[in-house]
């Protein structure tokens, strides 16, 4: 049952790979609907993105990094997918619940459960890719994202362009990207290890709790980004958050580039930590430190050598006109990238008591700093403001790892 696995290299570079690829076609998705459709359908689709990016918290209970550092196995395969149906019951009715409660009208409580449902789609495969790393086989999962890049943005080009209508489009890609679990995932799994489905409820309720404190740290760390910008809408306007974010956008390239260098690496540090190996943890934390450092440097000059010229390109003179918030946007994710590194190696460790504090103090600082900066800095002041949340969250999530460390290898 077992195959091959992979060298770290090959790892990074097919996690790599296949998460560049359908990120790139779900924002070829966001471009294309108005092209296809029209503004008022990219509107629904924004919405739709919007509510359900905050429900898929719940879906998948920040749970992947936890199963790929379960090294010892503590909780079987089928425990994971057995959760995962839970979660995404529990979500789906709290999403349904929520758009019911909401003056949404009926095209647009439509179309969010169908994006819901295809955000399960999504909660799903990551059990499964969480059981592809464990057995070090992330080719499987590279393949897999790319398999579903091309079904997702080829049917939703295709749908929308000979039907005009978004739900019909969304719910035939839900489906499709469904069945594609069905039809590769799940039998790839298969071939590597075993993933029949446990139903032993203590043992599902014992992962919930413990697993807890990584959805309170997955909804905070999800603030220390979006309080800035709620408070840059009150204070400067819609207009002004509308240029902020866009120039923001090409940004996430390199906060993504790093986290998917440093996310294989997840189980590696699990792996050394419980086996004591104390000179290969550090060498591992060392390599991803040096990697996100490497990005960073050609992130700063590639946005400041082509920084206008790609606004531009992307969206015309008026966003490029305000390439000033460039470079100190690419910083904030820099910062972002480093800290989810940190946050990863602390949830390698089972360290969640620093988890949550680091990212609770960040989201009170940022709630803190955000009017007073904004206010004297305006679109500047919201980036100034993140970043120091952000270090801020480092600092602590540093100092907890600093401390198990030091225990932990003595």
């Amino acid at each position: 049952m077992s195959e091959k696995k992979l060298s770290i290299q090959t790892s990074v570079f097919w996690n790599t790979a296949g998460s560049a690829f359908y990120l790139g076609c779900q924002w070829l998705m966001t471009v294309l609907v108005v092209r296809l459709s029209g503004v008022d359908a990219a509107g629904m689709l924004s919405l739709a993105m919007s509510v359900c990016n905050i429900w898929y918290c719940l879906a998948v209970y920040g749970m992947r990094n936890f199963q790929v550092s379960d090294t010892q196995n503590k909780y079987t395969n089928g425990s994971y997918i057995y959760s995962r149906f839970l979660t995404c019951g529990a979500a789906f009715i709290g999403c349904l619940v929520y758009t019911l409660i909401m003056p949404y009208n009926f095209m647009n409580t439509l179309c969010i459960m169908l994006y819901f449902l295809y955000k399960c789609s999504e909660a799903f495969f990551d059990v499964y890719a969480g059981i592809f790393q464990k057995e070090w086989r992330l080719d499987y999962a590279g393949k897999s994202m790319m398999l579903r890049g091309v079904i997702s943005l080829g049917s939703f080009c295709l749908l929308l362009k000979f039907t005009d209508n978004l739900c019909l489009t969304i719910g035939i890609m839900a489906v499709l990207c469904l069945a594609s679990i069905l039809v590769y995932d799940i039998p790839t799994a298969k071939k590597l290890t075993s993933i029949s489905l446990d139903t032993r409820f203590p043992q599902v309720k014992a992962l919930f709790i413990e697993c807890f404190p990584l959805v309170v740290y997955t909804l905070l760390s999800s603030a220390i980004g979006s309080v800035p910008r709620l408070f840059l809408e009150r204070i400067a306007g819609t207009y002004n958050l509308g240029i902020y974010s866009s120039v923001a956008t090409p940004t996430l390239i390199i906060q993504m580039g790093a986290t998917y260098v440093f996310n294989p690496f997840v189980t590696l540090f699990a792996e050394r930590y419980h086996a004591n190996d104390k000179k290969g943890f550090l060498s591992a934390l060392k390599k991803c430190i040096l990697a996100v450092f490497a990005i960073a440097v050609v992130g700063i000059i590639g946005g400041k050598l082509l920084g206008r010229w790609g606004l531009n390109l992307l969206y015309g003179s008026e966003v490029a006109a305000h390439v000033d918030l460039l470079i100190p946007l690419i910083i904030c994710t820099i910062l972002t990238a480093f800290s989810w590194l940190l946050c990863g190696v602390l949830t390698a460790i089972h360290q969640f008591r620093g988890l949550v504090i680091g990212n609770a103090v960040a989201v009170v600082a940022s709630i803190i700093l955000s009017p007073v900066l904004e206010q004297a800095f305006k679109m500047q002041g919201a980036s100034l403001a993140l970043g120091l949340a952000t270090c801020i969250e480092s600092a602590i999530l540093l100092l907890y790892l600093m401390r198990d460390i030091r225990k932990h290898f003595e």
